[in-house]
């Protein structure tokens, strides 16, 4: 494109933003960083590709009357100053391209690079004029180009081709919207001449995209041939559609041109004397001299260069807080994820340091004590304390101590107890006999409430999309260093699962054990239970103080047996006295108040 061009505008910025693209090509749609870039759109056979060929000066693109950009082009147009030394017609060692899904290979031979774009589309997006949005990315380096970075989209079509679906325009609309849609793109909106350009498609997405056509360059293609007799000065000066960068006209290769073999070189030559010779521009003032800045691919590419240049120093300074924001992210949960497990023992480390936080988030879960607390439901350990302070107490409540405490029967173990001899005070023997009947009468409760218990943590029992079954209170402890171990996470699901069964033989073995252990030693020690002792001497006092027409009475046996019935009943928290005649006067109703107080001081503990 001449001498010009030698010399790179923005050479310190441009390539600065390519490099980035080539480190944010792998992560695709995953990147959420928009760089600078101009996106060339237009409908097909509007000459983009023609374009593209006058900008990097050489033959490269796949060509043909149907459509033929079918995946978009990522073309990073670097330039490369000439060594000492080297000759400007040397294009063997001063100009060449690099894909980035074949790194480090550099094809010399530009009709190579049209093979392979057109082999990597077909790869993609087959053989049969399908497209796809997955892109190809080229990056070409020549003395001869200014530092500009482009996109080709596939042309807007509107009759399905081949195995292109029906909806084929909507899809590539989508396409060509993701890439304008963002603040940080420039739009090239390609044009040919010979259209109405008020009826333009690069010109209609370019206005919904950019509203007040502050990012969009209007490209007129096709100007020699136009009708005769007419020019396309309106349209470059942005009178029939204003754009705030304006227009540039240009004067493709026709197919015929490509037909003949007619070098980008001579077709340089062509445009430039069609600007100066052109029958219009002679007889009217010479229009088109008079447009020179906006005439010609030279002017297009320094055009291009300059706006993408300012646009992005433009937004650099927000690309940069994005950039370093979205770093302190990954820096965060990389600190989360923990170090390094290539090594053997780095795997234990990691190992340990995952289940330690794993227990630690469970035990928080059941403590009360998690950061993440629901609050439409009640989880963990609040869900514990609800089976054991409603529906355990309740079932305790239940249980009523007087059930199979008859008075022939406290009758019939006290005279057993006694054998051959008369007894003064009531034996133990049968006391205790009673007190583990009534003992034993709290295992059936306290092994529905370890049944409830075990039905609370397993009930989000749920099954994943893959029909993999996790409990789902291990989702509630689940850390973040988890997620980098999907195995793990599902190897500690099933063991967990498993735990939570096993567990309960152990329990129950221990609530059986602990029943037994109160029914082998009756402690009647407790500093609550009130024993016979003290309940001969209350009753004494009440004897004492009662009034007894006839003092003689008091040494009846069954007199002050009944005084001392009534006296121990009152003495015992939560239970009415009785009236002495409520049962019949015998030492039976001592052993089975002494059993009922000793059943509740029980349940106390």
């Amino acid at each position: 494109m001449g001498e010009e061009h030698k010399t790179s505008i923005g050479s310190s910025v441009i390539p600065i933003v390519n490099k980035l693209q080539d480190i944010f090509a792998p992560f695709g749609d995953l990147s959420k960083i928009k760089l600078p870039q101009v996106a060339v759109i237009g409908s097909q056979s509007s000459g983009k590709s023609s374009v593209l060929e006058a900008l990097v000066g050489r033959d490269f693109l796949p060509r043909g009357s149907d459509i033929c950009t079918r995946r978009p082009l990522i073309l990073q147009l670097e330039n490369r100053s000439l060594k000492n030394g080297d000759s400007d017609s040397d294009s063997t060692s001063s100009e060449w391209g690099e894909f980035l899904h074949l790194s480090k290979k550099r094809f010399y031979d530009f009709s190579a690079i049209r093979r392979e774009i057109q082999a990597e589309t077909d790869r993609e997006a087959g053989s049969n004029k399908g497209v796809s949005d997955k892109p190809i990315r080229l990056k070409i380096s020549s003395p001869h180009v200014l530092n500009i970075t482009l996109v080709d989209l596939p042309g807007i079509t509107k009759v399905p081709v081949g195995d292109q679906p029906r909806d084929i325009e909507a899809k590539i609309r989508g396409m060509i919207m993701s890439y304008i849609m963002h603040e940080t793109s420039i739009i090239l909106a390609v044009t040919p001449a010979n259209t109405d350009l008020a009826t333009s498609d690069a010109l209609e997405m370019a206005k919904i995209a950019d509203p007040d056509g502050s990012r969009t360059i209007g490209v007129i293609t096709k100007l020699d041939i136009m009708d005769r007799g007419t020019n396309a000065c309106n349209f470059l000066l942005g009178k029939v559609v204003p754009l705030h960068l304006g227009y540039i006209g240009v004067v493709n290769r026709s197919q015929a041109d490509i037909n003949q073999n007619r070098s980008i070189a001579q077709a340089f030559a062509s445009e430039e004397n069609f600007f100066r010779n052109h029958p219009v521009a002679l007889t009217i003032d010479m229009v088109y001299h008079g447009l020179s800045d906006r005439c010609g691919t030279s002017q297009l590419a320094k055009k291009l260069n300059l706006i993408l240049e300012q646009h992005i120093r433009t937004v650099l300074p927000g690309l940069k807080t994005e950039l370093n924001s979205q770093m302190t992210a990954v820096q965060k949960d990389l600190r989360i994820y923990g170090e390094d497990a290539e090594s053997n023992a780095g795997k234990g480390v990691v190992l340990l340091d995952i289940l330690k936080k794993f227990c630690e988030a469970f035990s928080s879960l059941v403590d009360g004590k998690s950061h993440e607390m629901s609050t439409t439901e009640l989880i963990g350990g609040a869900r514990i304390h609800y089976v054991f302070q409603s529906t355990f107490v309740q079932s305790l409540e239940e249980v009523n101590p007087c059930d199979g405490l008859s008075d022939e029967d406290i009758r019939t173990a006290i005279q057993n107890a006694k054998g051959p001899r008369t007894a003064l005070f009531v034996p133990e023997v049968p006391f205790e006999g009673l007190v583990r009947k009534q003992i034993a009468r709290l295992l059936d409760p306290s092994l529905q409430c370890l049944r409830f218990i075990h039905a609370e943590l397993i009930k989000d029992l749920v099954v994943d999309k893959s029909g993999y079954p996790f409990v789902q209170i291990s989702r509630a402890c689940e850390t973040i260093e988890m997620q980098r171990f999907p195995v793990l996470k599902r190897r500690l699901d099933e063991v967990l699962a498993k735990y939570l069964r096993d567990s309960v033989k152990p329990a129950e073995r221990m609530i059986r054990n602990f029943i037994e252990i109160e029914m082998d030693y009756i402690n009647t020690s407790h500093p609550n239970f009130i024993g016979g002792s003290k309940a001969l001497e209350v009753a004494i006092q009440q004897l004492r103080s009662s009034k007894v027409s006839h003092m003689d009475e008091a040494n009846d046996y069954r007199n002050f047996e009944k005084i001392l019935n009534i006296t121990m009943l009152t003495q015992i928290s939560g239970l009415r006295p009785r009236s002495s005649s409520d049962k019949p006067a015998s030492a039976g109703n001592t052993c089975y108040l002494l059993s009922l107080q000793l059943f509740f001081l029980l349940l106390e503990l």
